[in-house]
């Protein structure tokens, strides 16, 4: 398994490829974490991972907690197959963004960001 990250606009886009399982759920942990704590937007590239773990899924779960104590934005892409029947079954979809792809995902997390600031600015002119 491997992480690998770059940005798109003023996305971090991690794409893990691998199964992501008890050998590397701190692994992928921390490094999403790092992203979070950086105050970016999080896209998370599922479209190499062919199976999550229960150990991935708790990962997962730690990265929502994570994101949502930071007010942070994690949107997830490239689910499928046995990958989404899982995070389905699991409820974990309802706690992330989700998108088909790499670009639909950047777009999601901006609209996201866009939301948040126009909200913020509504609390400060009231």
């Amino acid at each position: 398994m491997h992480i690998t990250k770059d940005s798109v606009s003023d996305v971090t886009v991690a794409r893990i490829v691998g199964t992501l399982d008890g050998g590397y759920a701190q692994e992928v942990h921390d490094g999403i974490v790092e992203i979070l704590l950086d105050r970016q937007p999080v896209l998370l590239d599922f479209s190499g991972v062919p199976h999550v773990s229960q150990d991935g899924l708790r990962t997962m779960l730690a990265i929502y907690r994570q994101a949502q104590a930071l007010d942070g934005k994690v949107c997830v892409v490239g689910v499928s197959g046995d990958l989404h029947l899982a995070l389905r079954a699991t409820g974990f979809l309802r706690f992330f963004l989700v998108a088909d792809d790499v670009e639909g995902g950047v777009a999601v997390l901006q609209d996201a960001a866009d939301d948040s600031n126009q909200k913020i600015e509504e609390k400060v002119a009231s």
